[in-house]
């Protein structure tokens, strides 16, 4: 089947929209919004305010302003997101470094044999050396012409030129030994369930990073785990589809925060939003009825 539809400027749309029962008090501003954001990338916060029958149709007194309002409430929670995402992932970054180089040295990631998964071993150190043949960042060079002798950097360099992505997949690639499990002990979860979780908010971030919707989007892949043990578990009444959910993301990261830095105010933030928007619908975002008697990340 090939892709047939016809290109269509702004006013097209606009009529479009009209013709679908949106009401748009303010044909100048809809334009502008149109024009800067893409016809596209706002379909995608219409959806639930449309007729579920296939006709597109929009809701009774749905206006345009209530499309834009999920669009910033959604920029806003991306932000928020990603600013203590990047706490997790500094942190790990550390972890990493001061655990392992104490026992084993700063190039303790050559280790063959610290490894369960020896294609984690070879993508890592692949991807360190490319970086470091012709190195971007002012530190690497330093290192590069002063220690000429070195053909990698040492750990405390080389874990900052990771994505996410790779340090969340070579601390799940490492042997189950004791540096593995004392990072884990610091994130204040079994070194599986860290593994399970890191990999999946890597997903989360690169939606935030590549400005993707978030707040109503089902993450489905690399689900993470749900601990079951008292120890462990979420607070509350934990939905069905916790594990791909908006409420799953925000219990997650504050399960993780809650470890490394106490002191945060991720979840405050997340609610204070939520009350700012107070016309969004939480339970696109799975959050429950209760949530806010009864909060997955209520302390006990």
């Amino acid at each position: 089947m090939k892709y047939e539809k016809k290109p269509l400027n702004c006013d097209e749309h606009i009529e479009i929209l009209s013709e679908r029962g949106l009401y748009i008090p303010d044909l100048k501003r809809a334009k502008k919004y149109l024009g800067t954001i893409g016809y596209f990338r706002l379909t995608g916060y219409m959806y639930h305010l449309q007729e579920s029958d296939g006709s597109h149709k929009f809701k009774d007194g749905i206006c345009f302003n209530d499309i834009i309002l999920h669009y910033h409430f959604d920029k806003k929670l991306r932000a928020t997101v990603n600013e203590y995402l990047e706490r997790i992932e500094v942190a790990l970054r550390s972890k990493l470094t001061d655990y392992y180089c104490i026992n084993h040295g700063f190039y303790w990631f050559t280790q063959y044999d610290l490894y369960d998964d020896k294609k984690v071993y070879d993508s890592i150190n692949a991807e360190i050396a490319d970086k470091f043949v012709e190195p971007q960042e002012r530190f690497l060079k330093y290192f590069k012409r002063k220690y000429t002798s070195e053909s990698l950097p040492p750990s405390n360099m080389a874990m900052e030129i990771l994505t996410l992505g790779k340090l969340s997949r070579l601390y799940k690639g490492l042997s189950n030994d004791s540096e593995k499990m004392a990072i884990a002990n610091d994130f204040g979860v079994p070194s599986v369930i860290l593994s399970s979780w890191l990999i999946y908010l890597n997903n989360v971030r690169n939606i935030c990073a590549h400005h993707g919707r978030l707040w109503n989007r089902g993450i489905t892949a690399d689900r993470p785990i749900i601990p079951k043990r008292k120890k462990y578990k979420f607070n509350g009444i934990i939905p069905e589809d916790f594990n791909s959910s908006c409420y799953g993301v925000v219990s997650i990261i504050d399960k993780l925060l809650s470890e490394i830095n106490p002191t945060n105010r991720f979840i405050e933030k997340v609610k204070g939003l939520i009350d700012q928007y107070h016309n969004i619908n939480t339970k696109f975002m799975g959050f429950p009825e209760n949530w806010k008697e009864e909060p997955s990340w209520k302390k006990s």
